[in-house]
């Protein structure tokens, strides 16, 4: 897959950004959940950065100086990592763009405004994806966003320029929806950890760069022959979030001879079913696209259903045989929503596993126990 290539582009991009800076462009940082239209930054002339480290226990502990255990560990971990400033993009982000989605993320935005002079942008997101109101607030909040960002930046964002920011943005989209759809196949051509490093490298790499990389690599995976993984079971990994670094349980699974083929999660990943409409409105497009035509996340009012429909569909276009719900500790609205996935995916004789994570060590032996005897539990299952 190319992959000195993009090791080599993410080890200097951290220069090169810096580079940037010095001639004058500015980094705007935003929270993951596919909420924050990387469009409307890259069309300000400003660099896009998504913060979205995860995965570790040092970052979630560090922030228990200001914020409880109640707090999630992936929320935590982005107050961490600002309070220890080892990540470069954490510290050298000149504006945050913070969408107000769970209380969680809610938390980091007000901690990071009560503790840094940096500059911040709070984004309402409606709590509800399909109503009419709902959708005019969210293409208003991204209007103010637009207006602050221009203001901020010193560029004037012109429709010339977000149309070109959707057209780059749809390519990266659509070769990584390209890319996940190759994994159908009945043999492997590239595991679960390879995808979701490469969507993850998407929220850091130059958005250029990453269409040009991820063309080469659906190039190279179309002409390479499959591996077989035998009796490996393929798995759904369904859950509310897997951060940059989150990869323990993805590897464990591996180790225990599963293989997820394909994964559904709200935070950390970019969404890339759907295209936006690049005519008409705009900054409409933008907003239905990244409110009302997408998945919803758990926290959404009346999403349970939608979710549980394209997680039923997902699992037969994949054919997959057991499916593994990954949470984070705390995560209240995937906790409960598991119950209802578990159940129903019983009813129709689909295993499902819950697994949830404090990033500590100590859960990585249970965690090993519980995956190694599931895969040996769904070994032959097909979903109906």
């Amino acid at each position: 897959m190319q992959e000195e290539r993009l090791i080599a582009h993410l080890r200097d991009r951290p220069a090169q950004l810096k580079e940037a800076k010095r001639q004058g462009v500015k980094v705007i940082g935003y929270f993951p959940g596919n909420y924050v239209p990387e469009e409307i930054i890259w069309a300000s002339g400003a660099a896009p950065i998504c913060l979205a480290c995860g995965g570790s226990s040092e970052m979630a502990e560090a922030a228990l100086s200001v914020v409880p255990h109640v707090i999630c560990p992936f929320a935590r971990a982005q107050i961490g990592e600002r309070l220890l400033k080892k990540d470069p993009y954490y510290t050298m982000i000149d504006m945050l763009v913070a969408p107000i989605t769970c209380q969680h993320l809610r938390k980091v935005s007000e901690i990071w405004e009560y503790n840094d002079d940096i500059e911040m942008f709070k984004l309402g997101i409606p709590h509800k994806y399909n109503g009419d109101f709902e959708l005019e607030y969210y293409a208003d909040r991204l209007g103010v966003l637009k207006d602050k960002l221009q203001a901020f930046t010193g560029n004037a964002i012109t429709d010339g320029k977000i149309s070109e920011a959707i057209e780059l943005y749809n390519r990266m989209r659509g070769l990584l929806r390209k890319i996940s759809l190759l994994r159908r196949a009945p043999d492997s051509l590239f595991s679960a950890l390879d995808f979701v490093k490469l969507n993850h490298a998407s929220f850091y790499a130059d958005p250029v760069f990453m269409v040009d990389f991820l063309d080469s690599v659906y190039q190279e995976l179309r002409e390479k022959p499959p591996v077989s993984k035998g009796d490996a079971p393929r798995l759904l990994l369904l859950g509310p979030n897997m951060g940059y670094g989150d990869y323990k349980v993805l590897e464990l699974v591996e180790a225990a001879g599963g293989e997820i083929v394909i994964e559904e999660l709200c935070e950390g990943v970019r969404y890339y079913w759907q295209d936006i409409e690049n005519k008409g409105d705009l900054f409409q497009s933008l907003a239905r696209g990244y409110l009302a035509d997408r998945l919803p996340c758990a926290f959404m009012r009346d999403a349970t259903k939608t979710r549980f429909d394209f997680a039923l569909k997902l699992a037969k276009d994949f054919n997959v045989s057991g499916i593994i719900w990954y949470e984070l500790l705390n995560c209240e609205t995937y906790d409960s929503e598991s119950y209802f996935f578990a159940q129903k995916m019983g009813e129709r004789d689909i295993p499902m596993l819950i697994l949830e994570s404090s990033y500590g060590t100590a859960d990585t032996g249970p965690l090993k126990t519980r995956i190694d005897a599931f895969i040996e539990i769904v070994k032959g299952g097909v979903a109906q």
